[in-house]
């Protein structure tokens, strides 16, 4: 865990490939990218590209069936 609350894990799979995973928490929902291509600061990059959706917004999305709410 870093100081921004971001959890990174690093899986070593066959062949000398890397598979990293970040995992980020935004407010009451959590958000995770990984990759075998991209770099811890690619993946970052990725991260700090999201942003929490306001009530309003994430009712939209819903309507229009973009999102579902899941369990």
């Amino acid at each position: 865990m870093d100081s921004r609350g971001d959890m990174r894990t690093v899986r070593e799979l066959p062949g000398s490939t890397r598979a990293i995973t970040l995992t980020r928490h935004l407010r009451h929902a959590e958000a995770e990218v990984n990759s075998q291509y991209l770099d811890e600061p690619g993946l970052r990059h990725l991260l700090d590209t999201l942003h929490p959706l306001s009530d309003e917004e994430l009712e939209r999305l819903m309507r229009e069936k973009a999102i579902e709410q899941g369990y």
